[in-house]
């Protein structure tokens, strides 16, 4: 028996460990065992969008229920599939739970999709798999960071070509909320890198994170939620709006005005305060899909230049992540379930990155 993390689509709060038949293959279908994944503020943002982004449709469930897509590596068990060998080591976008069926497609030396039809119509993005002995980046001692980081870093680079490229939207302060999610300290260390002259890069955070948000010495301001209106309205700003909250989006938009130049939504963090506020006073929030930037960037640079620009960033960043966080390891199920619920109910310390280690690492 294998399991899973069970989640209601209509009330992600309500989720529970459930027991999954095993299965016999089929041919061309590889069983992964999933040795260890992450669990950030990310996959809570996956399962309050599961419907609207399509996450949910990844990994269907048996019951009906989702399954919370998470970032993690994987062993091969059992294949069928010619090219994959039991025993090698993958990385990438499974479900919260002991294993996973795949149909094996495009089998490179560095990688395989999942081309499983279901998933035909995703984002390509997910359905990529790397197979650690031919990945040269591939690092054992540095699995926890590439699980909890490199997939919120990717959407944080994509972000900052975007920024860079459109002369920063003409903002002379680039304002992130949420500024102690991960995805937003990513973005925080790639603005600061070369930077224009007079560019600030602003933190908006909880005032229970200020301090932590301000240790990490990657704000030139910090300002607690609650301080909004005595923000000073003057220079010109854009947002990059990691938290989703209705509130602190009026907020802001009734406190800058014409002085906002543009607000980018790139997650939830605030899932529970996530519906769009209506009648915003400046421009309209725009959805930050990374998926089509990536595969943007990937035409107008090629792959192999896309690989290279991100991989190099990259080093950079994690490097300089070692420092940043706590590391934290669950194991099995039981944990895994009480670290999803606690990462719902916002009780995870912004310093705090955590891995589930499945029994049979």
């Amino acid at each position: 028996m294998s399991w899973s993390l069970s989640i209601d689509q209509a009330d992600i709060t309500k989720a529970e460990i459930v027991e999954d038949a095993a299965r016999a293959l089929n041919a061309g279908e590889a069983r992964l065992a999933v040795r260890r994944f992450a669990l950030t503020a990310n996959n809570i943002t996956y399962a309050a969008f599961g419907e609207a982004m399509g996450y949910w449709r990844f990994f269907p469930g048996a019951d009906g229920r989702g399954r919370l897509p998470v970032w993690g590596f994987a062993q091969v068990t059992e294949s069928r599939a010619d090219g994959l060998e039991i025993g090698e080591r993958v990385y990438g976008y499974f479900p919260g739970a002991s294993e996973l069926v795949v149909t094996p497609g495009k089998i490179r030396p560095e990688s395989f999709i999942d081309a499983a039809p279901h998933r035909a119509a995703l984002p390509a993005v997910y359905n990529r798999y790397v197979r650690c002995a031919a990945d040269p980046a591939y690092d054992p001692a540095r699995e926890a960071a590439q699980m909890v980081l490199q997939p919120l870093f990717l959407t944080s680079f994509l972000i900052d070509a975007h920024l860079r490229e459109a002369d920063f939207l003409g903002a002379q302060t680039i304002t992130l909320t949420s500024a102690s999610s991960k995805t937003a300290l990513a973005l925080a260390f790639l603005l600061g890198r070369n930077r224009p002259r007079g560019l600030r890069i602003e933190a908006l955070t909880s005032a229970r994170n200020a301090a932590f948000v301000e240790a990490s010495g990657l704000y030139d301001d910090i300002t607690p939620y609650d301080d909004i209106l005595s923000m000073d309205p003057d220079p010109a700003r854009a947002i990059v709006d990691f938290a989703g909250a209705a509130e602190v989006n009026r907020a802001l938009h009734g406190r800058f005005g014409a002085n906002l130049k543009a607000n980018i939504r790139v997650g939830g963090a605030h899932w529970d305060d996530s519906a769009p506020a209506g009648d915003l006073p400046g421009p309209r929030p725009a959805f930050f899909f990374a998926p089509d930037h990536a595969r943007d960037r990937m035409a107008q640079w090629g792959p192999d230049g896309f690989a290279k620009r991100q991989g190099e960033a990259w080093s950079q960043f994690v490097a300089a992540a070692d420092n940043l966080l706590a590391w934290r390891s669950l194991t099995g199920e039981i944990e895994a379930l009480g670290a999803y619920q606690a990462l719902v109910r916002g009780d995870v310390p912004a310093s705090e990155a955590l891995v589930v280690e499945v029994e049979g690492r």
